[in-house]
């Protein structure tokens, strides 16, 4: 019979979960929909649409250490944690509904405005969900493998969300819909109510702090006294954690490099290889995403063996040797008419997703020094902070280089299958090559992160 302890934690485990699955939609439903909406559909501009994402997400990142400093020294009777939750969730959700009514009839710089002032609200509600959620993990799993066991369920999770969250497309384009916008209003509101405020309150108002991870808790000393600004406290951890630099540099790498190019794929199966026809393209885009998440799912335990019988660095450098190769069959892959043969980009590039999000977190946790002393305080805040900041100036790069990439290319919607001679094969290129360049420079990182945990363990 379990313990109520035991059985407390593992309804813990379902929280954090829950949790992830609320940010991972809040993460990824934005750029699903806003491409075949405001730029293939309201035909924004790419350059500006990518700006009115891009720019959003670097303001919102910049409160993510200030987010991070407060929730560590936050001493509230609701915890430390749970108010940054509870006010996260509920700004992703009220803003992700608001962001699709838009009315079809104004002008485009009108529809573009709308736009990105609700992209400024939701991705400053973001880092209130991302920084606190990923602290909560790092408190109550003190041990390596219990936080990759966490981190893994949070994947699995995940991959369950991707299961659906490309076909949010399709979804919004059924006949019981007057129109495409209809359906995307009524999938935005579906998304934000069920998928982001749902799962996200359930952990916000049920999650407790601190099982059995005591010292974490800020103390009267730590609380009182005056803080550093919170870019010398990011600068600080940086300059005394070298391993932490090249593991967020890994991010940037996987998150930002491989994601721009990454974003070429839709234009190709639309453009390319469905001759314009958004539907089918769709289609195909939503098959190849199911494919990435029952692929990722599927590595779930592989990469939890493979961490728990050869570390988690050196399961990270052949998960990266398998996405060169996957970058390198790209090229062939996106030619000539879509076939179920697509899948094998899913089957070879999906473990680096899965790795980023269940091994690379822990791995960071383990950045704070296991002899912390309980007065001083752990500055898990501070690592999640710098973590959700890579991540969302990653996903702002990648967008906005995603549009000029588009621009400079060439390329141009209203021409349909008829785009000017040359670009289709460049995005092409760009898609094979970027990914195999970014993979090969995060496996120069991982070689030289684990150069320096051997100096470390051998001085």
């Amino acid at each position: 019979m379990p313990t109520n302890a035991a059985a407390a934690s593992k309804v813990q485990r379902y929280l954090l979960a829950a949790g992830f699955l609320a940010l991972f939609f809040a993460n990824q439903s934005v750029l699903v929909l806003a491409v075949p909406f405001y730029q293939m559909t309201l035909a924004l501009d790419p350059v500006w649409l990518s700006l009115a994402i891009a720019v959003p997400m670097l303001l919102g990142s910049s409160i993510s250490g200030y987010v991070g400093r407060a929730s560590d020294r936050c001493q509230s009777r609701f915890g430390r944690r749970r108010p940054f939750l509870l006010a996260g969730v509920l700004g992703l959700s009220l803003s992700f509904v608001l962001m699709w009514q838009v009315p079809a009839d104004w002008p485009p710089l009108w529809q573009l405005g709308y736009f990105a002032g609700l992209s400024l609200l939701f991705f400053l509600a973001l880092p209130l969900l991302a920084v606190p959620l990923s602290s909560l993990v790092f408190e109550q799993t003190p041990e390596p493998r219990q936080r990759t066991a966490v981190f893994g369920l949070a994947s699995a999770v995940q991959k369950l969300g991707s299961l659906g969250y490309q076909w949010l497309v399709p979804l919004s384009q059924l006949a019981l819909f007057s129109s495409f916008q209809q359906g995307v209003r009524w999938v935005g509101a579906l998304i934000g109510t069920v998928l982001i405020a749902l799962p996200g309150l359930w952990l916000a108002l049920c999650s407790r702090e601190s099982i059995g991870h005591e010292s974490s808790r800020a103390t009267p000393d730590t609380v009182h006294a005056k803080p550093p600004p919170v870019a010398q406290t990011s600068l600080d951890l940086l300059r005394r954690r070298p391993a932490l630099r090249w593991l967020l540099l890994l991010c940037l790498l996987q998150l930002c490099g491989c994601a721009f190019v990454a974003t070429m794929d839709y234009y190709l199966l639309v453009y390319a290889m469905n001759q314009a026809d958004l539907v089918a393209g769709s289609w195909w885009k939503a098959l190849l995403s199911s494919g990435y998440a029952l692929a990722g799912l599927a590595f779930v335990p592989v990469l939890a063996w493979s961490s728990a019988r050869f570390g988690a660095v050196r399961t990270l450098l052949w998960v990266f040797v398998l996405n060169t190769l996957g970058g390198a069959a790209k090229w062939w892959l996106y030619q000539g008419d879509p076939t179920y043969w697509l899948l094998l980009d899913a089957i070879l590039c999906s473990a680096a997703w899965t790795g980023m999000a269940m091994l690379i977190p822990p791995l960071l946790a383990q950045t704070e020094p296991a002899s912390t002393a309980p007065s001083q305080g752990t500055q898990y805040g501070a690592i999640s902070a710098l973590h959700h900041w890579v991540v969302s100036v990653s996903a702002a790069l990648s967008m906005l280089l995603s549009g000029l990439a588009l621009n400079g290319l060439g390329f141009a919607a209203a021409a349909g299958a008829a785009q000017a001679a040359g670009v289709l094969d460049q995005m092409r290129a760009l898609l094979s090559g970027g990914t195999v360049l970014c993979s090969l420079l995060a496996l120069a990182a991982l070689w030289r992160y684990q150069r320096l945990q051997f100096l470390e363990e051998h001085p």
